[in-house]
This record gives structure tokens, sequence and C-alpha cells, in this order.
């Protein structure tokens, strides 16, 4: 079975980039939501026993099973929304996912409009994310509860873009959202160890 999700920050912590209420009301009612539907639900389909990327990898292409994909896809969305934040993060991207995002987007700031461009397409509910797939970086926009691990892609960034994740901060300015992950919350220690792994992982199959 698959652990209970664990904060990973106090939760002023995030503060002011993110506030104590909103910390405090993702995790505990909708984060630990979607685990708790994930267990009963993973039970009941003979999967409890896998760990939780394995069920949203297996129940994402079994349509009696769609229901337990979306809550299993959306508590693995948000371990991941809060592997990719940090006390006193945010700036310019260091370390080697810096080289690739200089290679891929044409240095940092193109990026950053890359990235809010790709908010943009999302209407709605979704997250957005940064992968690598195919030996470079992509940004992807999922919408609702998607994931884009089920399709082949490792993800090194996460960003709710559900309006819980920003509301009581930002009303609905989720542009003013985006900028404080980037310039004040993401860390990119995390996304460097992610590709890291995803890299070694490739070389040790081959």
């Amino acid at each position: 079975m698959f652990p209970l999700p664990q904060a990973r920050f106090d939760l002023d912590e995030l503060e002011p980039a993110m506030s104590r209420d909103t910390l405090a009301f993702h995790f505990t009612r909708h984060h630990i939501d979607h685990y708790e539907r994930t267990v009963a639900l993973a039970h009941g389909a003979g999967l409890a026993h896998l760990p939780l990327e394995e069920i949203v990898k297996k129940a994402s292409y079994v349509p009696r099973l769609r229901t337990l994909y979306r809550h299993a896809a959306e508590a693995w969305n948000h371990d991941c929304f809060w592997r990719s934040m940090c006390a006193g993060g945010g700036g310019e991207a260091s370390g080697a996912v810096a080289g690739h995002i200089a290679a891929r987007f044409g240095g940092y700031p193109r990026f950053v409009r890359r990235f809010q461009g790709a908010a943009a397409t999302v209407f709605g509910n979704g997250w957005l994310w940064l992968t690598w797939k195919d030996d470079r970086l992509r940004i992807v926009a999922t919408a609702a509860g998607d994931t884009p691990i089920v399709r082949g892609h490792v993800a090194l960034l996460a960003l709710d873009l559900w309006e819980h994740a920003y509301y009581l901060d930002h009303q609905n300015r989720r542009g003013a959202y985006i900028r404080a992950f980037l310039d004040e919350l993401v860390d990119w220690g995390a996304a460097n160890r992610a590709l890291e792994d995803c890299l070694a992982g490739a070389r040790h199959a081959s």
C-alpha cells in the first residue's frame, strides 16, 4: 500500500508566496481526499498492493477503472506539485535543467513566456508540467486531473491550475499565481534530481 501523504512544509513555510490558509486547505481537503478515495477504489480493484504510480498507469487504459484513474492521478499529481516547490525557491533555473532550457527554449525568459502561454491554453481546471520525453524538455498542459506520465513523460515539475490552488491568495488572477510559483517557489533542485534519476535509469536500461 502506498503511504499516506505527509505535509512537506510547515503551514506557513511558503508565505507570502503561498499562504498558510491555501496550503492547509489544499493539502488537507483536496490532496488527502484524493488519496483516501484512491485507497478505497484500489482495494476494490485489487490494486492496492501497487505503488501509486503503477496504479495510475494501469487504471489509465481500463475503462471500468476511470474513476480510480481520476483520483489516483490527482493524488500523484499533488505529490509532484509539492515536490516542485521549496521555501526560498524561485528564480532562474540552475543546474542541468538550465542548460536544457537554454538549448530547448532559447533561454530562461523565453521559457517563462512559453510556460505562461501554455497555462493560458488550459480552460478551466488542469495542470501544467515541465517534463522530459524523447531526450528533450517539454512544457505540457493537461486538463482536469490528467497526467502526462501515462504517455511516457517523466515529470520534472508540476503546477496545479485548479482554482482551489490559488483563489484564496490571488482570486481569479491565475497569471499572478504562476508568476509567484516561478519567482518565489519553484524548486529547481528537485527538477534536476528528477532529470538525473531519469537519465541514470535510461543509462542503466541501455
